[in-house]
């Protein structure tokens, strides 16, 4: 019996790729040798190095990142919330996968339906314009006010002036949709 706790995979299953050769490619890092196997509830190749093994971003483990949660993951692939974070990041893949989704509206008990419904009119000027004028007049708390002022101070990496304009314009894009 499985325990109710454990996050359920909703598109498995998933099967370890074949290591016949002893190399995989990552979908990152490119070809990379194979140094064993984790001791996770869903066994995977680990790549060979010094210190600590990381897993090898292969096959259906790309497959699980974009459709799955992040729980369920974590918890087959005994990996941590951030390394799920660096492969959707690597892979292109939101916040929230189907995965998520599902395991969302089975925590909260609200239907897709109303959720979207709600998320449409979080969006409506009407609903901005509400939000906007609860927040007017008001100072920013202390700690929000001098991280927002280290921020803008902080010397900024070559090209960021670049990304951030393009996150500005999709966030614009999105917006709208």
């Amino acid at each position: 019996m499985s325990n109710p706790d454990t996050p359920p995979l909703l598109f498995g299953p998933y099967t370890a790729p074949d290591i016949s050769d002893g190399w995989l490619v990552d979908h990152v890092d490119g070809s990379i040798e194979v140094g064993g196997w984790t001791n996770a509830p869903i066994p995977w190749p680990r790549r060979k190095k010094t210190g600590k093994h990381s897993l090898i971003l292969c096959g259906d483990l790309i497959r699980a990142v974009m459709m799955e949660s992040s729980a369920a993951v974590q918890h087959h692939w005994g990996v941590s919330e951030g390394t799920v974070w660096k492969w959707r990041h690597a892979l292109g893949v939101g916040r929230v996968t189907p995965g998520t989704r599902d395991r969302l509206q089975t925590e909260t008990g609200v239907p897709p339906e109303a959720a979207a419904r709600g998320r449409k009119a979080a969006k409506s000027p009407e609903a901005r314009a509400k939000l906007s004028a609860s927040k007017t007049g008001k100072p920013a708390h202390p700690n929000t006010k001098s991280a927002l002022l280290r921020s803008a101070k902080s010397p900024k990496p070559a090209g960021w002036g670049r990304r951030a304009n393009q996150w500005m314009q999709d966030a614009k894009r999105n917006d709208t949709d």
